[in-house]
């Protein structure tokens, strides 16, 4: 299994499987700050400094304020200080049905709904839970499925295993081996790469 090296590859790097906690210590030795960056995020400041060797200026966060309470769920309330809960979620859910009350959850929808919200808060702009509900609305109107979360890859692979006719009459248990075995080779971390591998 490939180990964490300042000079090892892009190709590499994405071959191999790491937990949060092993890309958090790896980034605080390049020199990229770490806060309270999601795992995607790190994985990307850190294929920049493979790709460069240059220790990469992260976008800043988007925290909440420190000492502050939630936002009140309003539909004109600017976003400052969300709280990523059941509460704010059925508020959410509320101001969609009352444009389309026949739509149904997606799979990946808070995912691709907070990656949103990040990047509208990183880049200035003020957004309400409005434009939250309204962003929400769009991803529930989106033809098909939602696209697949980057980081995910365990889930993807899962339901990718689960999917294949192949596999009919397995169990989770089955899948999760599956998995636990092409995360230990060198390579994609795929259904894809695991059933050529395994055919």
């Amino acid at each position: 299994m490939a180990k964490l090296r300042p000079s090892m590859s892009v190709e590499e790097f994405d071959g191999g499987y790491f937990y949060a906690t092993e890309l958090k210590a790896f980034a605080r030795q390049l020199g990229i700050a770490v806060g309270r960056r999601r795992k995607l995020e790190l994985e990307a400041l850190i294929r920049d400094f493979l790709r460069t060797g240059v220790v990469p200026v992260p976008t800043p966060e988007s925290c909440r304020r420190s000492g502050a309470g939630r936002d009140r769920l309003a539909a004109g309330t600017l976003v400052r200080n969300y709280v990523d809960d059941r509460a704010t979620k059925d508020f959410l859910r509320g101001l969609v049905r009352a444009r389309a009350p026949s739509l149904k959850d997606k799979s990946g929808q808070w995912y691709w709904l907070n990656d949103w919200r990040r990047r509208q808060i990183q880049t200035g702009r003020r957004i309400t839970y409005e434009d939250l509900g309204t962003r929400l609305l769009e991803l529930l109107r989106t033809e098909g499925r939602l696209p697949r979360i980057p980081a995910a890859r365990f889930n993807n692979f899962i339901t990718d295993f689960r999917a294949d006719p192949a596999n009919e009459g397995k169990s989770r248990a089955d899948a999760v081996a599956a998995w636990e075995h092409i995360k230990s080779v060198p390579g994609p971390k795929t259904y894809a790469a695991y059933a050529a591998f395994d055919r």
